[in-house]
């Protein structure tokens, strides 16, 4: 039987750049309903709330990110589930690392289930009954990893080679837990083919479950530099002290970036494997998206408003117009409201070389959407030039924007659907549908729906800077100010 408590770690700090143009930098993979109509997210909580009770489930992230994890969150109806944010991105060693400490300060005898928030498993109760015989493992000091039994010769993951089975006797459904030999990293097309021949290896998942102690002493063997750090993380944790984020911050982010699998799991001598069988998928390109859902008659997968003549083995996704192709064969399309991807499936790997073009220049499209939603409603950009942005803001019925101001713009509001309250330098002023209000620089302000309808207001910024980070928050009812 396994002893103390299960914790699940959900690891939800990736940006997912092989997905652009749909996924940005503030709209995460995890984040997008990709194979599915609800977030990866939403369907990783959901297959993870069998195993622990919500206040048990911690999502760990990146602190550009973490706003909109919290609100999704708080859609789902998860409000009990805790996010800790990174300070900086500084790899899954260093964010297990850090949830490890946290995880400790409340529960000493917790034992880590963690997996990624981006991850497809068709089979949700045999990943439960798979997690919970590595938590029986895992509860005799061994690390332990799910190894997905191959079905090709594929370069696109890192493969573990299986040892021995486990001399202590082990419950549970499938295949016998055994040792680790090695860690191996993406191969090229001969080697995969020989390891997948050799009956010997297995697809690394990506999914480890180990006792948090036993993390923590992994760590001060394997990557001590990691483990001091966290250990005077631990200790702000305990106690308040002056400006505790701010050190946590500076500690954090002074820490070597490296991965789990390199920095312990390659390193570790009690390292086990458990072959999974699970219907599971990374989810790492559009091509593996058109192989996972339903195709049609041609091999096709059309999803929104297309027409596909003469089309085959595509994947076509609209946003909010007619997307139309004739006479071609596998190709990947996907269109949103400020930029069309088109490229070859086999080349859907290589994605992300545009994400990172589009960020050396400096584009917005590497970074957001025009249509955005927030906590309160949403906005999206109609235009954009150097010293002006014209927005519409949707605010729902019972919902308000923060109290703020900006230092480097002015802003004009127009309403043209319901009545919006703003506050403006603490007056508070009713703005029917018609009118209009101009903002500033400096001015503290707050847009607010007290109607029962939807709150549309047309929004002119003007200004020499007009980044969404020029913004003052004094009050939030999203949790938002400093």
């Amino acid at each position: 039987m396994p002893t103390g408590t299960l914790h699940a770690v959900i690891l939800a700090g990736g940006t997912g750049t092989r997905f652009w143009p749909l996924s940005r930098s503030l709209s995460p993979k995890q984040l997008l309903s990709i194979v599915g109509d609800r977030s990866m997210l939403a369907l990783t909580l959901e297959r993870t709330k069998p195993l622990v009770p919500e206040e048990r489930i911690w999502v760990v992230t990146t602190r550009s990110q973490a706003g909109e994890i919290k609100r999704e969150l708080g859609t789902l109806g998860f409000d009990k589930v805790r996010v800790i944010e990174e300070p900086a991105g500084k790899n899954t060693a260093a964010a297990i690392g850090l949830t490890a400490v946290h995880v400790l300060a409340v529960d000493p005898e917790a034992t880590l289930a963690v997996f990624p928030a981006d991850h497809h498993i068709q089979e949700d109760a045999r990943f439960q009954d798979l997690i919970r015989k590595a938590w029986e493992v895992a509860s005799q000091g061994w690390l332990v990893t799910l190894g997905i039994k191959p079905t090709r010769p594929e370069t696109g993951y890192g493969y573990i080679q299986r040892g021995a089975p486990l001399e202590e006797e082990q419950a549970g459904p499938g295949e016998p837990p055994a040792r680790v030999i090695r860690f191996t990293e993406k191969p090229d097309r001969e080697k995969a083919t020989a390891y997948v021949g050799s009956g010997e290896y297995y697809w690394n998942s990506g999914i480890f479950i180990w006792r948090a102690d036993r993390f923590m002493e992994e760590t001060k063997q394997h990557l001590p530099e990691h483990h001091k750090g966290l250990k005077e993380i631990a200790g702000f944790l305990e106690q308040e002290q002056p400006d505790r984020s701010g050190r946590i911050a500076d500690i954090y982010s002074g820490l070597p970036s490296i991965s789990v699998d390199y920095g312990i799991m390659e390193h570790g001598d009690r390292v086990a494997v458990i072959p999974a069988d699970m219907g599971w998928s990374d989810v790492g390109s559009w091509e593996t998206v058109r192989e996972l859902l339903d195709k049609d008659g041609s091999g096709n997968v059309l999803q929104g408003d297309v027409l596909a003549l003469d089309t085959r083995n595509s994947l076509v996704r609209s946003g909010e117009r007619l997307v139309a192709t004739l006479g071609v064969e596998g190709l990947v399309v996907v269109d949103t409201t400020d930029a069309v991807l088109v490229c070859d499936e086999k080349r859907s790997q290589d994605v992300r070389e545009i994400a990172e073009h589009l960020r050396d220049q400096d584009r917005t499209e590497a970074e957001i959407h025009r249509k955005v939603d927030k906590p309160w409603g949403a906005y999206k950009v109609l235009d954009l030039g150097d010293t002006y942005q014209v927005k519409w803001l949707d605010v729902i019925p019972g919902a308000r924007l923060s109290y703020q101001s900006h230092e480097q713009r002015s802003e004009h509001w127009a309403v043209v659907k319901g009545t919006a309250t703003v506050t403006l330098d603490d007056e508070v002023i009713e703005v029917p549908c018609g009118e209009h209000i101009y903002i500033p620089f400096k001015a503290k302000h707050r847009l607010e729906n007290r109607g029962d309808v939807l709150l549309r207001v047309v929004e002119v910024q003007a200004g020499d800077y007009l980044g969404e980070d020029d913004i003052v928050r004094y009050e939030d009812d999203y949790g938002r100010t400093e």
